[in-house]
């Protein structure tokens, strides 16, 4: 395995672990009633002791994390389209991101449910076309210097 994809690996777990207790926390503020929940009730009632809920959270906050690391690598394929990556990545991500999230934090109802595929495909959207943008300015600003190369070239 190269170094690389084990350092993303590892550090998308961290990453994905912290991002989860950071989500957690709000969580408990919201529910908790001036204490800390460990696990939201719903994710609680599938385990038989609070511990195991703990672990299992950590460990599927972690899978996020490994996925967005890992999935980050599909922006790397020169060969493949802007909109190919974005979308190939979309696909993976929410695969992983929606079913443990809502797993882990949402009541199970429709209008959730689709709260949270429509809160992610929102914020996928704004994303893209801010990446959209920087690209764009940045391939002006390299076909200028090319520009300015060129003319000098000819003087």
């Amino acid at each position: 395995m190269r170094k690389d994809i084990l350092t993303r690996i590892i550090g998308g777990f961290l990453i994905g672990i912290v991002m989860g207790q950071i989500v957690q926390f709000f969580v408990s503020m919201g529910i908790g009633q001036g204490k800390y929940v460990w696990v939201v009730p719903e994710f609680r009632a599938y385990f038989t002791d609070e511990i195991s809920a703990i672990i299992t959270q950590i460990l599927l906050t972690g899978v996020i994390g490994i996925t967005f690391a890992l999935a980050a690598l599909i922006f790397e394929m020169a060969s493949w389209g802007m909109l190919k990556q974005y979308f190939v990545h979309f696909f993976i991500t929410a695969m992983i991101w929606i079913p443990i999230v809502t797993l882990l934090w949402m009541p199970k109802t429709m209008a959730n449910i689709f709260s949270l595929v429509a809160s992610f495909l929102g914020t996928y959207i704004v994303t893209w076309v801010l990446q959209y943008r920087f690209s764009q300015r940045d391939i002006e600003k390299i076909n200028a210097i090319l520009t300015n190369r060129g003319e000098e070239q000819d003087d």
